[in-house]
């Protein structure tokens, strides 16, 4: 996509001073940033102060062709540098969970070997079962998806934030784990922790017109959910790695070697030799006592709600045998 003059000129000086064009943000104590979201100045100055995130915009800078719409591109220099920070800033902030997502599928396949994709979840159990099928009903949507990498237009991709009450529910869940380390993700300079901008996307949706006051207070419990259930699939995801990597043969053959392709990941078509992998086995039977024992708790619940109350006084009378009738038996003198 090409570019205007005005956006090709501030990618050109991001590229060139990152840290310039932040310190000039952090000038006012409260920086009117890019609509909806405002930022404080300490923070706009913790973000130009950290390597990984000045890394981060110059490789957006540098290799995100996407430009301002029309609708956008009239704005001053100013107010499309700040709709660029905020881009950053969310990009930081979805892709990792995108990317965590994707690699939750991988190991799922690897599991459960499924053929559709609503099978994946099987893979992993509680909380993090929840977790996975909520984000995978998210992404299902192209433009979900095309939000969290940030794609299109910098000053719409803000707009779309507060789309509607799951794009708010992600990005606050992903701001909580700003401070959680994604083992999937590529090692280098770390990001600075985001839980500053829960602030500022509590000011954008309270000031929103369709959200108003009382939506966040009811959103947040949602949110907490999904981000404890985002943490434990981390967990379950490693678990799983551990599991596929130990070989479950004799001659040392591992499940990740051997075992065909999944056609939910990847392409299939090639021959591939079948192996046994007991340990998966027994996890998904564990899964299956699980869900046993569950109904098995049901329908005793069910059963206790369905009989009628007996009186004890009634219970005692019916145990108690009744007397039978008495026989008089006369004995007959001797002669």
């Amino acid at each position: 996509m090409s570019k205007s003059p005005t956006v090709a000129t501030i990618a050109k000086d991001k590229r060139a001073s990152t840290n310039e064009s932040l310190d000039n943000m952090a000038s006012t104590t409260l920086v009117p940033g890019a609509a909806p979201f405002l930022l404080k100045a300490e923070d706009v100055e913790t973000l130009a102060h950290s390597h990984g995130f000045n890394i981060l915009r110059n490789h957006l800078a540098e290799h995100y062709d996407y430009g301002f719409c029309g609708s956008h591109s009239a704005a001053t220099p100013e107010t499309l540098e700040r709709w660029l920070v905020i881009r950053d800033i969310l990009h930081a902030l979805l892709v990792p969970v995108v990317e965590l997502f994707d690699r939750a599928c991988g190991v799922a396949s690897a599991a459960t070997h499924a053929t559709k994709l609503e099978d994946l979840e099987y893979a992993f159990t509680g909380q993090s079962r929840s977790a996975f099928v909520w984000i995978q009903c998210f992404l299902s949507a192209e433009k979900e998806r095309d939000w969290c990498y940030t794609r299109g237009c910098p000053a719409c991709v803000v707009e779309h934030s507060l789309d509607s009450e799951f794009t708010i529910r992600l990005l606050y869940a992903a701001c909580l784990l700003s401070d959680v380390h994604y083992p999937f993700t590529i090692e280098g300079p770390t990001l600075p922790s985001f839980m500053f901008f829960l602030e500022s996307v509590q000011r954008a949706v309270e000031e929103d017109s369709l959200f108003g006051e009382g939506f966040l207070e009811r959103m947040q419990p949602k949110a907490n959910v999904t981000r404890d259930g985002i943490e434990e699939l981390i967990h379950q995801c490693l678990e799983l790695d551990v599991v596929l990597s130990q070989p479950s043969s004799p001659d040392g053959t591992t499940p990740a070697s051997s075992a065909p392709a999944s056609p939910v990941v990847g392409p299939c078509g090639t021959p591939g030799i079948k192996i046994k992998r007991s340990r998966m086995a027994r996890k998904q039977m564990s899964l299956q006592l699980e869900e046993a024992e569950w109904v098995e708790c049901m329908m005793k619940q069910v059963w206790d709600t369905l009989q009628p109350v007996v009186d004890a006084g009634s219970l005692d009378a019916v145990a108690v045998p009744k007397p039978g009738p008495t026989v008089t038996v006369k004995e007959v003198p001797a002669e």
